[in-house]
């Protein structure tokens, strides 16, 4: 069949013509006279580039949810960088970080970090969205939060380690047992170590301590124990210049940790849930660390087996005894270790539904038909969740 050269122009016209019509139409409802404010700096995604004058009631649903730090952490600026919750499982595009104070109107949450709150003003009331939260922050205990200086129902959430604050924010991870993480589909974390790995080269307790003076005085307690078990001390507060320099700042010297078969990670405070990287940091060395109180690793569900408290015994003379005899027992010592043959794993990382710090924050501010609440006076509120032990009765006990 013979096509007319006179046919395929006509066409050609119709088609270009089509074109300009719909692109004068886009042009006319597209057109931004540059009077709106992004709420959102402009990123590959779609969920970063909507605002709520385009896209009007949906933007409730779409737009991710704006995280303001108002105040550094501990001098340091948060950033808004593109990967600040690539470790939030299904959260990845759901929530946005950043510390620019000219989008606090714009703001979902602002977090204010205690221990630096009182270095700079804070937010006018005027710029105070009402459906806004604002967050006490703070990983430290009550009395190390710094002083405070707010009105009254400042705070709509904490976001600490006491695990019933608004947002949980602990230092290390849940521990459960194996068959519950094979129940919810986990991927199962292993903690098994070679047995040779449980002869040690030295004998005794190791300590690496740098804070010599607290209010749990465990420096009390550990000294008692000395008197009738060796105890190595090494950092700031070792009595030698070997022990002092046996482990420079920013080395975890692990592998001195694990040539003990104990070493001390009893806390500069005894709180509720206060349990930090002295014990998180070191689960993979197979040597068995000291706490000051079994109900406080027992209530964050730690397996009874992996530690030995203090308070197991009636003093340190009793405690010196037992450690004595597990390092000279090596059955009795891998009686500890059971823990490791895969009976207990952690859930993975920030998985839903064991969402930590800024993971669970987000995850918080999609959460329907959130009620409001405030906080009447923060200081109060987190010395009484916390629930910290500031009296030494234990100790001055245990060692009498």
């Amino acid at each position: 069949m013979r096509i007319r050269p006179a046919a395929v122009y006509r066409y050609l016209f119709l088609f270009f013509g089509a074109s300009l019509l719909l692109y004068g139409i886009y042009s006319i409802f597209a057109y931004d006279d540059g009077s709106h404010v992004p709420v959102h700096k402009a990123q590959k995604h779609l969920y970063l580039t909507v605002s709520r004058d385009r896209i009007g009631h949906r933007f409730d649903t779409l737009a991710p949810k704006r995280i303001l730090f108002w105040t550094k952490v501990f001098d340091r600026t948060v950033k808004p960088e593109s990967d600040n919750f690539a470790d939030c499982p299904g959260l990845t595009d759901r929530c946005i970080m950043d510390s620019d104070k000219s989008l606090i109107s714009k703001a979902d949450a602002v977090v204010f970090h205690s221990a630096d709150i009182s270095k700079e003003p804070l937010p006018e009331n005027s710029l105070r969205n009402p459906d806004q939260v604002y967050v006490y922050y703070s990983m430290e205990t009550p009395d190390n939060s710094g002083k405070l200086s707010v009105s009254k129902n400042f705070f709509n959430w904490t976001a600490t380690f006491v695990h019933d604050s608004d947002v949980v924010a602990k230092y290390g991870g849940y521990f459960m047992k194996t068959t519950q993480a094979e129940a919810k589909g986990f991927k199962i974390q292993r903690f098994f170590v070679d047995e040779r790995r449980f002869v040690k080269k030295n004998s005794g307790v190791f300590w690496l301590v740098s804070n010599c003076k607290t209010e749990s005085e465990r420096e009390m307690a550990i000294a008692e124990l000395g008197k009738y078990i060796d105890v190595k001390y090494a950092g700031k507060c070792a009595n030698d210049v070997e022990g002092k320099s046996l482990c420079p700042l920013g080395d975890p010297c692990n592998s001195i940790f694990e040539s003990y078969p104990f070493y001390v990670a009893i806390e500069n405070t005894v709180c509720k849930d206060y349990i930090t990287e002295k014990l998180f940091s070191r689960i993979d060395i197979p040597s068995i660390p000291i706490v000051m109180k079994r109900k406080t690793y027992e209530d964050a569900n730690i397996p009874p087996s992996l530690f030995i408290a203090l308070d197991d015994f009636k003093g340190p003379k009793e405690m010196a005894e037992y450690l004595k005899m597990l390092q000279t027992n090596m059955t009795a010592y891998k009686k500890h270790m059971t823990w490791r043959q895969d009976e207990w794993t952690m859930a993975p990382w920030n998985a839903p539904g064991f969402r930590n710090g800024m993971c669970r924050l987000c995850e918080r501010l999609w959460e329907a038909n959130r009620t409001s609440k405030s906080i009447e006076d923060i200081e109060s509120h987190y010395k009484q969740s916390a629930a910290c032990e500031n009296d030494n009765s234990f100790v001055k006990k245990w060692i009498s």
